[in-house]
């Protein structure tokens, strides 16, 4: 229960920033890769987690950063941030909260369209669907 509650408050803390200045800290981003990075450590040297569970949790995470990297339609501390939510949470988890994120994303882009308070270009920010992504399937997982 407090890893979903930590993360929710991580996540929390990264869509207020992209909502408000639409740029993420690199300092923020480095220090949270370096913490998640010893606990996915730590968790695998424990042997509660499989070292090829965190590769697999790393992978849509790698795959938005390349989108982001070559395509420029995300950007890349999206990328970073499902890198480093993958390898805390697991393929499973990752791969729910991205898929309930993209799928928020559409709806909400799609409603805005329609009423025309955006055009074909206008960028949103990300971070706040993967928030709501994660929240889901968290809501999900405990619903079972």
């Amino acid at each position: 229960m407090w890893k979903v509650i930590l993360i929710a408050i991580w996540l929390g803390i990264l869509a207020f920033m992209d909502i408000r200045r639409r740029w993420v800290p690199v300092w923020f981003l480095v220090v949270s890769g370096i913490f998640m990075t010893c606990v996915s450590v730590y968790k695998t040297w424990q042997g509660s987690i499989g070292c090829a569970e965190i590769l697999w949790g790393i992978l849509p995470g790698f795959m938005l950063l390349l989108t982001a990297v070559f395509s420029k339609k995300a950007g890349w501390a999206d990328g970073v941030v499902l890198l480093l939510l993958g390898g805390m949470t697991g393929f499973r988890e990752c791969t729910f909260s991205f898929i309930l994120s993209m799928l928020a994303i559409s709806v909400t882009s799609l409603t805005l369209l329609m009423i025309k308070r955006v055009g074909k270009n206008t960028k949103i920010p990300y971070l706040p669907f993967l928030w709501v992504g994660y929240l889901a399937q968290a809501a999900l997982k405990f619903a079972d």
